[in-house]
């Protein structure tokens, strides 16, 4: 029964701020467009807004580490992904970003409409034309001095295993000559919604922001050997912030 509630607590949660932010957010697109190419103030906004869930509902900690390492320039953001609350903690970091997400995120109705006018980059991963147009659109959000963010394992993990990461991400970054910064999150192993349209209860979440790996140190590796090395660094954080969690 408490689930029950609570998860009524939350979906009341997430219309309201929906219902009541979503016109703010066409209000400032309408007005900054046209001046704000990088659309650095809808972006702070999207920040706020998908802050917004993590830090009002009961039970749910969330522990930030290392933000202070962030700023406004180009970089590509990599980071693991286990759930859907993975999305929602990234926001937390506070720094204006572009997501590179699968086509079908765009048709969630709303969040997906909003993605459009955020200027977040679409990847058909099945489509050669799809990811040839991904790439360019990302050199040109890199270009212009903002910031990229994408989970490399392409997909939601199953396991508390990382998956293998996908080149592409590493790819931009040396081809575009920004540096790397490698997230790790570690508490959001189960399902946020589940099958039956309850939410998870109480639980713990820590996402720390790792040291930033400048492209002088990879500019002249092998990707696939990049990627393998970002993963390990981050498999290897998880197991530390896993026995802070468990202390």
């Amino acid at each position: 029964m408490i689930r029950i509630l609570f998860s009524i607590y939350v979906w009341l949660l997430v219309i309201i701020v929906t219902i009541t932010l979503t016109p703010i957010f066409l209000t400032i697109w309408l007005f900054t467009v046209a001046f704000d190419k990088r659309l650095i103030v809808l972006h702070y906004f999207s920040n706020m807004w998908g802050s917004a869930f993590t830090k009002l509902v009961p039970g749910w900690k969330v522990t930030i580490i290392g933000k202070e390492k962030l700023d406004n320039k180009a970089k590509v953001i990599v980071a693991n992904h286990q759930s859907q609350e993975d999305i929602l903690l990234i926001y937390r970091l506070g720094v204006p970003f572009n997501w590179i997400s699968k086509a079908e995120v765009f048709k969630i109705p709303f969040y997906g409409w909003l993605m459009y006018l955020n200027g977040d980059i679409k990847l058909r991963r099945t489509s050669k034309s799809s990811i040839k147009r991904m790439i360019l659109d990302a050199e040109k959000v890199l270009h212009q001095g903002s910031t990229i963010t994408i989970f490399p394992e392409g997909t939601r993990s199953k396991t508390d295993k990382i998956g293998h990461f996908k080149e592409g991400a590493f790819k931009i970054a040396q081809d575009t000559k920004v540096p790397v910064v490698p997230v790790a999150i570690y508490g959001t192993g189960n399902k946020l919604i589940y099958p039956n349209g309850l939410f998870k209860g109480k639980h713990q979440v820590i996402v720390k922001v790792l040291d930033k790996i400048p492209y002088e140190q990879f500019k002249d590796k092998e990707i696939k050997n990049f990627a393998s090395e970002v993963r390990s660094l981050i498999e290897s954080e998880i197991k530390v912030l896993k026995e802070d969690i468990n202390e």
